[in-house]
């Protein structure tokens, strides 16, 4: 049996533990609502640039802008997966990561882009090259971060170095559900977006000056930081959210451990009291037996 000075120890150690769990917690549940309002402000902006492009297509038919133009299936891949900066938050990196392997299976791979020092990490450990990585830019996200990304993509596939691009992000729902979700973002395929709504009004009909495909030069870039923004706010939302559920579980759970150690150390306690008086009345019946305490 444990003695007091250990029973004491341990429950100090675990409150302490569970002051940073649930510190964690509330930093982790301010940090997602930030977060939550990011993905609200983005939404209105993506939408706008989706809305407008779909608006275009659906007035001047069919167009061969290379952003918006199949190519040949199968020949050049790449992958921006997107995980955090840190653990402790259950699941969520291992989740992301398995649907990224999953993914990757059987494709022809060429280029890999991770966001988060944990994706980076676990593509190295698999022996497969991170062509380019983001680190430490979720906590501090901005909308320039987007452009990075989205600037180097658009280098690589205006050369033709990648002819089909997907983005591995945690789809953030709810505070109780967020889920993992490989998009295929290039070539831009509108029916994709086909169960969104839209707020273009109907204008009739419609001149591009010079041409539809010049337009389309303006406008995908900002779709495509719109969407590369409201990927990376989603997993920062998702990883918080994921933050935040493991460390309310680890704070009840200390609460539990505690609460049984309290009522450990009382009962020790206990015992050894008793122990003590029943030496003290031991001992006084052994010294009475012998007349020590006759006057």
């Amino acid at each position: 049996m444990s003695t007091i000075s250990d029973i004491r120890y341990h429950i100090k150690s675990i409150h302490q533990t569970r002051q940073i769990t649930s510190a964690m917690h509330l930093i982790s549940a301010a940090r997602m609502q930030k977060a939550i309002r990011r993905i609200e402000q983005n939404r209105a902006y993506f939408y706008r640039a989706l809305d407008t492009m779909k608006y275009i297509r659906g007035h001047t038919g069919p167009t061969n802008h290379p952003y918006l133009t199949r190519r040949e299936p199968g020949n050049k891949m790449a992958y921006i997966v997107i995980a955090g900066d840190r653990g402790l938050a259950g699941s969520y990196n291992h989740d992301l990561l398995a649907l990224a392997q999953q993914a990757m299976q059987d494709q022809n791979v060429t280029h890999i882009f991770t966001v988060g020092d944990i994706a980076t990490a676990h593509f190295e450990r698999a022996g497969q090259t991170v062509n380019a990585r983001f680190e430490n830019m979720l906590a501090d996200l901005s909308i320039n971060t987007a452009r990075a990304i989205v600037a180097l993509i658009m280098q690589l596939y205006d050369a033709q170095e990648i002819d089909e691009l997907h983005v591995i992000y945690m789809k953030f729902v709810n505070a109780a559900l967020q889920k993992p979700k490989d998009f295929k973002l290039l070539p831009i395929e509108l029916a994709d977006f086909g169960e969104e709504r839209t707020e273009v009004q109907e204008l009739g009909e419609m001149l591009c000056d010079p041409s539809p495909e010049r337009v389309f030069d303006a406008l995908v870039p900002q779709f495509m930081i719109g969407f590369i923004y409201g990927a990376l706010v989603h997993a920062y939302a998702s990883e918080n959210c994921a933050r935040m559920n493991a460390m309310d579980s680890a704070t009840r759970s200390a609460d539990k451990l505690l609460k049984k150690l309290t009522f450990q150390y009382h009962s020790v306690r206990q015992l050894n009291i008793t122990n003590e008086l029943s030496e003290i009345t031991g001992a006084a019946n052994l010294f009475g037996e012998k007349g020590d305490f006759d006057a």
